[in-house]
């Protein structure tokens, strides 16, 4: 183990090395620059995420097996058309074809927009970021379990104040995507709010509360031991400030998920700093800790992040996990390799 890890160790801060020597910004990057002008127009753009996981544990004490996996394929297609229409389709084709995102919408103004269809739910800052742009490879344990995801539904959106406060709220089956259709008669209600302050390029801050509550019949949650029947509340708030070189986020989400016979609270949240130690280099430290309240495992971890940035299109993450309540033959070691644009 020892060996293993200072063989990693030296890997890892060879290429903190050679990238924090280059040139401070991105070279030209012409075949990147010839993709979005023949295939990205703002009447119909593609995109597309690859993602190459390596996966290891000294101990194996998370399920499956150390090795290799396609995290991700995806490909999508999107677009604004006339007088405020437009739309967005995603798909996924890594275990087999899925619909990740297929939603129409109608821009009205900035302060107004409303979505149909399939795509997330506004609930959670670390949610909503794209899986191409999250600081680790997986997003926080209570994001995975407890956000309510991808649902099919309405929503509208919009800046109450420009740039400054936004808003999104909206009504959804609740079960996912679920086979096309809602399991039952009610609905997942959602809403999340904004508040947006930038008082340079150099210096951002991101505050967020959001809510839902759903009537649920046997629906499967993440991270979550039973399916669940009952009516589900889930109160979170989170933040996230950028200035110059530094980064510090914090989220937290508190559930009730009542049944007939019982109640559980299952809630968690996570602390991450992180440092940029070059234009093409990120230093990451994450406290990751999820109760589950009896409803599955309760873990608790630290998180040693690197990103590096080759070029505009791809990026190498590298996580060493620490579980804080078992010996470190348990520790996990994530490397992520991806093309995204």
């Amino acid at each position: 183990m020892k060996r293993y890890a200072t063989t990693i160790i030296t890997l890892i801060f060879l290429l903190i090395g050679s990238y924090s020597v280059k040139a401070q910004s991105f070279d030209d990057e012409p075949l990147y620059d010839k993709l979005k002008k023949n295939f990205q127009k703002e009447y119909f753009s593609v995109g597309s995420l690859v993602q190459f996981v390596g996966d290891f544990q000294p101990e194996r004490n998370m399920g499956g097996n150390n090795g290799f996996s396609i995290a991700n394929l995806r490909l999508n297609v999107s677009g604004d058309l006339d007088n405020g229409f437009g739309y967005l389709v995603q798909t996924k084709f890594d275990t087999s074809p899925t619909i990740l995102d297929a939603k129409a919408y109608w821009k009205y103004s900035e302060g107004f927009q409303i979505d149909a269809g399939l795509f997330k739910s506004p609930f959670s800052y670390e949610l909503l970021t794209g899986a191409a742009a999250i600081d680790f490879v997986n997003r926080s344990r209570v994001v995975s379990s407890l956000a309510p995801s991808r649902q099919i539904g309405v929503q509208v959106s919009g800046w109450l104040l420009p740039n400054t406060i936004h808003y999104a709220a909206g009504a959804f089956n609740g079960n996912g995507f679920g086979g096309n259709s809602n399991d039952n008669n009610n609905f997942l209600y959602s809403g999340r709010l904004e508040y947006h302050m930038q008082s340079s390029p150099n210096n951002n801050l991101v505050l967020g509360v959001n809510g839902a509550i759903s009537e649920d019949d046997n629906i499967s949650l993440s991270g979550i031991t039973n399916n669940f029947d009952g009516t589900r509340s889930l109160g979170g708030a989170d933040a996230r400030w950028t200035i110059n070189k530094f980064m510090v986020s914090s989220e937290f989400i508190y559930s009730s998920l009542e049944t007939t016979n019982s109640d559980f609270n299952p809630f968690g949240f996570h602390a991450t700093a992180g440092y940029m130690a070059g234009s093409k280099t990120q230093i990451l430290l994450r406290w990751d800790q999820f109760d589950a309240d009896g409803t599955g495992p309760d873990t608790e971890s630290v998180i040693a992040g690197l990103n590096i940035w080759p070029t505009q299109v791809s990026e190498i993450q590298f996580n060493y996990i620490l579980p804080t309540n078992e010996s470190i033959e348990f520790s996990q070691i994530l490397i992520n390799f991806q093309i995204g644009f």
